[in-house]
This record gives C-alpha cells, sequence and structure tokens, in this order.
C-alpha cells in the first residue's frame, strides 16, 4: 500500500516539477472524479483543463471554483450529455478545435440511476431495478457509461495523447473484478445480467487499456478500483423513493457501517491525483515521467506482471489488482486486439445511425 503521506507528498511537488498540462476530466462534476479534480487544480502549475458535464450551472459553478483555487489555470466547460456516441464524439472535436496535445484524460462517468416505479418497493420493482435499459444507441446503458463511452473518448483523443512526450489514461471503475467474456456475446446484447455487466466492464477496461499502452508506448493506461467512497450519491439512495424503514436502516445502520470501511472523498481525491501524476505508474517508453519517485518508492507492476510496462490495474491504494493468470490467458490470445476490433464495430454500427 502507498500510505497517505507519500501520496500527500508526491502531489505536493507537482507543482514544481510539471508546468502547463492540458487535461480532460470526465464525470467530474461529483463525487470521486470531481474531488480529484480540486486536487489537480490545487497542486497544479498553469494546467488548462477541460470539464465534460451536462449542466450550465454546475459547470459555471466548478469552473469559478477551480480558478479560485488556482488563479493561474485556466479551466473550461465542455457541455455534453455523454451517454451517447454522437456527444461524445461532440465533446471531443469542441477539444480538439482548440488544443493540439492531451497530457491527461480521467475518466469516471456515473452510472444512470433506475428509481423503482412503485411506493413502497416490492418484487416488481426489484424488477424494473434490475432490469437492463438500452439507450438510443441500443447499448445498455450501464455497459455503455462504463467501457463504450470510455473507448470513444479515447479513440478520438488518440492524436492528442500521442502529442506530449507522455501521456496518462486513468479509468476509475472496477479494477481487480475481471472474469470470464462471453465472448460470443461482448456487448451483452442477448445475455445482459448484472453480475455479467459488471464483470463484462471491468474485463473490456483492461484489455483495452493494455492494447493502448501496447501500441502507444508513450501513454501509460490506469484502471483503478476506487474501494467503498460515500459519495453523495450512495448516501442519498433510497431517501427519495422508498418506505421509512428502509430509509430509517439505511440512514442509521447501513451507512454508520459503511463509514468504517469506506475511503473518505477527499483521500480518495488525493489518492487519484497522484495515480494520475507520479512516475510510479510511467509509461512504457520513458522512465520517470511524471513527479519524481518519493523516497523508498519503486515502480509499480504493471498488467502482464513485470516492473513498468504502462498498463497498471490497480487497487484505491496503488497497488496492483487482478487475476495474473487471466490477464496471461487472454493476452496469449491477443483478445486486447479482439476487444477493440468489436468495439470499433459497435461504433460503425452506433454512428452510422446518427
Amino acid at each position: 500500500m502507498v500510505n497517505l503521506q507519500s501520496v500527500q507528498a508526491s502531489n505536493a511537488a507537482l507543482r514544481s516539477t510539471i508546468s502547463g498540462q492540458v487535461a480532460l476530466f470526465v464525470g467530474a462534476t461529483s463525487g470521486i472524479a470531481y474531488h480529484t479534480l480540486l486536487e489537480y487544480a490545487k497542486n497544479s502549475s498553469k494546467p488548462r483543463v477541460y470539464i465534460v458535464g451536462r449542466n450550465d450551472t454546475t459547470l459555471s459553478k466548478i469552473t469559478a471554483e477551480l480558478k479560485a483555487l488556482n488563479p493561474e489555470g485556466t479551466f473550461l466547460a465542455i457541455k455534453s450529455e455523454i451517454s451517447l456516441l454522437k456527444n461524445v464524439d461532440a465533446a471531443c472535436e469542441e477539444l480538439k478545435s482548440k488544443e493540439k496535445r492531451l497530457d491527461l484524460l480521467l475518466m469516471c462517468p456515473g452510472y444512470l440511476k433506475i428509481k423503482p416505479i412503485c411506493k413502497p418497493p416490492s418484487i416488481s420493482c426489484l424488477i424494473v431495478l434490475i432490469n437492463n435499459q438500452d439507450n438510443a444507441d441500443g447499448l445498455e446503458d450501464t455497459v455503455s457509461l462504463r467501457y463504450y463511452v470510455r473507448a470513444r473518448f479515447i479513440q478520438n483523443l488518440i492524436p492528442l495523447l500521442s502529442a506530449p512526450p507522455t501521456s496518462r489514461v486513468v479509468s476509475i471503475h472496477a479494477a481487480g473484478y475481471e472474469g470470464k467474456l462471453n465472448e460470443s456475446d461482448l456487448e451483452l446484447a442477448h445475455s445482459y445480467s448484472i453480475r455479467a455487466a459488471a464483470i463484462h466492464t471491468a474485463t473490456m477496461n483492461t484489455l483495452a487499456l493494455a492494447e493502448i499502452a501496447a501500441t502507444h508506448p508513450s501513454i501509460s493506461c490506469l484502471h483503478i478500483f476506487p474501494s467503498l467512497v460515500l459519495t453523495k450519491s450512495l448516501e442519498d439512495v433510497l431517501v427519495e423513493d422508498w418506505a421509512l424503514p428502509l430509509r430509517l436502516l439505511w440512514v442509521y445502520v447501513v451507512l454508520p457501517i459503511a463509514k468504517l470501511f469506506a475511503v473518505t472523498l477527499s483521500e480518495s481525491g488525493q489518492r487519484h491525483l497522484f495515480h494520475a501524476t507520479s512516475a510510479r505508474y510511467k509509461p512504457t517508453a520513458k522512465p520517470g515521467a511524471g513527479v519524481p519517485l518519493q523516497q523508498g518508492m519503486t515502480v509499480a507492476i504493471g498488467e502482464d506482471g513485470r516492473e513498468g510496462t504502462g498498463c497498471y490495474i490497480l487497487s484505491y491504494d496503488g497497488e496492483p489488482v487482478g487475476d495474473q493468470k487471466l490477464f496471461d490467458e487472454y493476452r496469449k490470445k491477443e483478445m486486447g486486439k479482439k476487444i477493440w476490433q468489436h468495439t470499433e464495430e459497435v461504433f460503425d454500427r452506433v454512428l452510422s445511425k446518427s
């Protein structure tokens, strides 16, 4: 485990070691990525930061807050509802019209909320809660946000990410929860379940990022599990929609117990800034890229089991996680290439209708 003191020391050194970075934050108008964004603004030198969101008022508030934290920085909003791939494309085009490089792409788009349609909850309500819902792209909502939306940002922004000497892609999702894929239905069009969606999106994120790191050695790619973090959306669950006994149980029993094991939003933000900037997670092409290692710290073990190989599958504490045997199996099968081929086919099908 990378201790919090080392994380804080590395973050404090960011301002004096790296200047003028261009960064894009996706899914950072609340929660984990928002607190990472705050830490990035506080600790970086003269950054140009773009924040993607769908609400003008929220975006204006956040950019003003960031400017107050770092008057030398430039903080710009890109308004977009990124649950649809055509909107991802529009957001990327807006960024590309203003920038020729991108040093950091950090993604943590939230899952769509599905509320019960009856009160109090019943079996029929629970069925609604676990049922898959396709969006206008014809993709299941949560699968799209967890994987396809992120992959589309990466694909669109590869030219900008390849422009600096080194750059970094951070996807905050479910590292360590990879498993066997249904290779005949990667999209889960015919075999959706909550469990299948969780396994598929975790595994496809990891394989896709490994492929990007392998084919673009100046880009380091991180897939991170943030652990249990008490975000506002978690604290507010059930408050409006469910019966009083369940609300009381949640507020007075479940949340207090969860807080005993949870990572605070402040610590989560600090740790993810460390992941996004430390030389511990260097790309293949350049040793030492990032904030210099703190005393006693070493370069992290990559997805392939070797040190410093550009793709890192991490727990919240900065240490590698995941089933190395499974990763080795999929690497031998060149599953990363197959995942990207599948992803491009989905993009072609969806966007040809737009």
